[in-house]
């Protein structure tokens, strides 16, 4: 269990030192960025990027995907990436032969911006799973923060959705946005979700196309 939550908190802690420090980006210097956050190209695995997801840490109104839906959305070239010390945190669990939470960029580089989209793979196989998780990292406050969405979580799980993702942070010409990734997907690039967390309902497939 001590394992466990450090490696969940070197993960958190890895994500977050990324972002507050990312440099300016733009699409002729998104060598550079790689360079400087250790960056090189990743393949998913399928299943994730068959995968649905929320957008939002804490929270979460609505379930978005599958992620190649929003990989399709976005414009420019798209590339995959993953840090280098996150890579090798994964090997060593995958040696250990345990599922880990772990961290990817989406990069998508046009001729007037280079954005990233950080997304978080959810090994788990239930919501109580995800939910104990964070409870390992937030102690008694993780009911508070937490567990209306484990509820929420639980009933589209019911419903036939596979969720394995967090979209948790968009970078765009290095400045992490203060928005949850959830309102801009939805804003800039319309992509719909596929369901509501708030009614446990899917969303109308017509207003999803619109």
């Amino acid at each position: 269990m001590i394992l466990k939550r450090w490696r969940l908190v070197a993960s958190v802690f890895m994500v977050t030192i990324l972002v507050i420090t990312a440099p300016l980006v733009s699409a002729e210097s998104f060598q550079a960025f790689r360079q400087k956050n250790g960056l090189q190209a990743y393949i998913p695995p399928e299943w994730f990027l068959k995968a649905h997801f929320i957008a939002c840490e804490n929270n979460p109104e609505y379930v978005f995907g599958p992620v190649q839906d929003f990989v399709g959305a976005l414009d420019g070239k798209i590339t995959w990436l993953i840090e280098d010390m996150e890579l090798e945190r994964l090997k060593v669990a995958s040696a250990d032969g345990e599922k880990i939470e772990y961290s990817m960029f989406l990069e998508a580089v046009s001729p007037d911006r280079t954005e990233y989209w950080v997304f978080v793979v959810l090994p788990y196989e239930s919501a109580q799973a995800w939910y104990d998780a964070r409870r390992a990292y937030h102690g008694s406050k993780a009911e508070e923060y937490y567990g209306k969405t484990r509820s929420e979580l639980e009933n589209a799980l019911s419903q036939g959705l596979n969720i394995k993702a967090e979209l948790r942070f968009w970078i765009e010409n290095g400045k992490t946005s203060l928005q949850a990734p959830e309102s801009v997907i939805m804003g800039r690039y319309k992509f719909q979700p596929v369901f509501d967390l708030g009614t446990g309902r899917r969303t109308d497939p017509a207003a999803r196309t619109e």
